[in-house]
């Protein structure tokens, strides 16, 4: 009756075989052994001790109701309540047995009405159980009256009725399996939405987790999108004075552009406050790119893991969107690399290949045989580093490599970038 209560294994597997709780498992809903052993036990007692001859049906009803209840308990219920009636209406006993409820019969009941509590609604378990109470009471009455009368005329037995004792106490034990019954369905509704809450919990952490790397990302570029509005703003309020020869239209024109300039750039500011925390409000410093790398890789290789780096063929006047990504790639693939791997030998290439740069950040396993990162990218670093990179048209590969090491390959473009599509 405790069956749920053990894990399952695939087949074949040996972790749970030999355990307590698996061997219990035996005499639970769907238990093929128990069930057999039920069914000989029923088959002989019913034909030498209560005289039925073809006590091979009643004795097969149990075996089989044994088996059905995992799968079809109130059909598992229908049998036991049919080997019930059999046993009632043909019984011949000579001496005092249980009746008409056999000690076999009580083991197959007790399982069918735990697999009622525990798989089916409860109104169908009590609705079972009042069946098998209401029948008790009838054959009670039935072998008080003398109509159900399995003693033959000229036995004396010590009990005056057969049928109370025995129907008595299955009464009690079928209660009690169906409230443990029931029990264990509570326990298992319980531990669903425990897991549910977790799963929707976990998705509102990835989701919070990917809303704020976006933030992060955005303030970012705020910094650079700032930087080039206030260029034009200046140069559209100096044009009329640095360039000579200019009409009042030409004039006027720089004016409207400068003025449009700084309106953008209040309301930038006012965007930038919404996306900064109140610890954040100061950060203005020059957002870094592929000549940070150097310093990079250096403190890398001073905290104890080697790192290679080549840089080759980058453009001077690369983007600075594409030059901030292609710096916060490299600095995340390391941090994976010295959290997961710490103390491997890490390549970077950082080149610029056909209108676009590829950046390739390879490890290997660690010298202490440590884990190995998620190629799936659960945290927060791979999950920012997507970000950046699709923020840019570009695409993100990462995976475990052959040798049992990481590697981070992204491809940005950096032709033709004002055809990448915006997202919305």
């Amino acid at each position: 009756m405790i069956t749920y209560l053990i894990a399952a294994a695939p087949i074949g597997a040996v972790s749970w075989r030999w355990r307590f709780t698996t061997t219990l498992a035996l005499v639970g809903p769907g238990s093929v052994p128990f069930a057999l052993m039920l069914f000989l036990i029923e088959n002989h007692t019913l034909g030498v001790d209560y005289g039925i001859a073809w006590s091979v049906f009643p004795a097969g009803a149990t075996g089989a109701a044994v088996v059905l209840a995992r799968f079809r308990p109130f059909e598992a219920w229908l049998l036991v309540m049919a080997s019930f009636t059999m046993i009632l209406l043909f019984s011949s006993i000579e001496a005092w047995m249980p009746w008409p409820l056999t000690t076999t019969n009580l083991f197959a009941a007790l399982v069918v009405l735990f697999a009622l509590g525990r798989d089916r609604r409860p109104w169908l378990g009590v609705l079972c159980w009042v069946g098998y109470l209401l029948a008790g009471m009838l054959a009670i009455w039935a072998s008080n009256v003398g109509s159900l009368d399995p003693q033959p005329a000229e036995q004396v037995l010590p009990s005056a009725s057969l049928a109370g004792d025995s129907l008595t106490l299955g009464a009690l034990l079928g209660a009690l399996a169906f409230l443990i019954g029931l029990t264990v369905r509570i326990w298992r509704q319980g531990r669903a939405r425990v897991a549910e809450e977790e799963r929707v919990a976990e998705t509102e952490r990835h989701q919070r987790r990917l809303l704020e790397e976006r933030t992060r990302i955005a303030r970012e570029l705020h910094d650079i999108v700032a930087h080039h509005m206030s260029v034009i703003a200046v140069q559209s309020s100096t044009a009329e004075y640095r360039l000579a020869g200019l009409g009042e239209e030409a004039k006027a024109e720089f004016r409207s552009i400068s003025g449009q300039a700084r309106e953008s750039l209040a309301e930038m500011r006012r965007l930038l406050g919404v996306l900064r925390s109140e610890d954040e409000a100061g950060a203005r410093a020059p957002q870094p790119g592929p000549g940070a790398l150097r310093g990079l890789a250096e403190a890398v290789d001073r905290a104890g893991t080697p790192v290679a780096l080549r840089v080759g063929g980058v453009p001077e006047d690369l983007p600075e969107t594409v030059a901030l990504t292609v710096f916060r790639v490299v600095q995340e693939a390391l941090s994976n690399v010295v959290r997961h791997a710490p103390g491997a030998a890490t390549d970077v290439e950082v080149a610029a290949v056909d209108g676009r740069i590829e950046v390739t950040v390879v490890n290997g396993p660690p010298p202490s045989g440590g884990a190995v990162p998620d190629p799936h990218g659960s945290g927060l670093g791979l999950v920012g580093m997507r970000e950046r990179v699709s923020l840019d048209g570009g695409t993100l590969e990462t995976g475990p490599t052959a040798e049992g090491g990481f590697r981070v390959h992204a491809v940005l473009p950096i032709e033709d970038r004002s055809t990448i599509e915006e997202s919305p």
